[in-house]
């Protein structure tokens, strides 16, 4: 009996331990094992509940095509390379769960034209060590913007540090086109004022036909939302539109609930049930 109890005692003590926490480092040595404070720990904890990330779906099974990092809508300029790097960080999370979710960070034209930000930006991208396809860059506000050179540019540079990009709020302006011909976009996403407007036999719904049309012929792939009406939903269905997000889709989530969600059909049965259940509430 003295060896258990001995290996008895040897246990309750280590779970008494406080909780410790492996920080890389990059002088010298490769990792520190450290103490963390209640607080911090309490703190990050907090900042891991908030619901930071939407999914967008794909029409046909409810797999997750991509996630977006909403906090990035309504960043300013000071904040918006904070605000990355947790974008960057929650793929990296996913990622070292052998679950991989491409993160999508919506960036507006005048924060691609400020060389100190493109330059923070880039030193992100070197640093971290994610494989191609795991980061999206969206492209908003391109209207307000007649520098497109500039533009052009500080595209090429990101494309060169292998990030793919998306093309938001398309309405099949000029500006809008041409930068398609120039710039390979893997997603395109509908303006969401084109499709609740998209009733049956409308000018809308032709001019949202001919924009499918326009998109498979890039060999892009059609995202629309945020799909806040019911109608929205079965016009995104009806047309065929790739993937959708938004409020009747799937609610905003936690990093850890980004993590939990799978391809398997119980999980995605637990998807259909939460989508029903957000439509009844409505």
């Amino acid at each position: 009996m003295k060896p258990k109890s001995r290996l008895y005692s040897l246990v309750k003590n280590w779970t008494k331990k406080p909780g410790l926490a492996v920080k890389e480092l990059h002088q010298g040595q490769l990792y520190e094992v450290m103490l963390q404070p209640e607080s911090q720990q309490l703190e990050a904890w907090a900042k891991s509940q908030d619901l930071s990330f939407e999914l967008a779906l794909s029409t046909k099974d409810l797999v997750t095509e991509f996630v977006m990092l909403t906090s990035l809508e309504h960043a300013t300029k000071e904040t918006v390379i904070a605000l990355i790097k947790e974008g960057i960080r929650a793929a990296d999370y996913w990622h070292s769960f052998t679950k991989p979710h491409a993160i999508m960070l919506a960036m507006k034209v005048d924060w691609l034209l400020d060389t100190n930000l493109m330059n923070d930006f880039q030193e992100l991208l070197l640093k971290c060590h994610l494989p191609v396809g795991l980061i999206y860059v969206g492209i908003s506000d391109l209207a307000q913007t007649k520098q497109t050179n500039q533009l052009e540019e500080a595209l090429l540079q990101l494309q060169r540090l292998g990030i793919l990009f998306h093309l938001l709020n398309f309405t099949g302006q000029e500006e809008e086109c041409q930068l398609m011909l120039n710039h390979r976009f893997t997603h395109i996403h509908i303006a969401g004022d084109l499709i609740r407007q998209a009733i049956p036999g409308s000018q809308c719904e032709k001019k949202l036909m001919a924009l499918k049309a326009l998109i498979e012929a890039n060999d892009s792939v059609s995202v629309t939302g945020p799909i806040k009406l019911m109608h929205e939903k079965s016009v995104a269905e009806k047309h065929a539109i790739d993937c959708y997000y938004g409020k009747h889709i799937m609610p905003a989530m936690t990093l850890h609930q980004v993590l939990k969600m799978g391809r398997s059909a119980k999980q995605q049965l637990a998807i259909r049930q939460l989508i029903k259940k957000q439509s009844h509430k409505e």
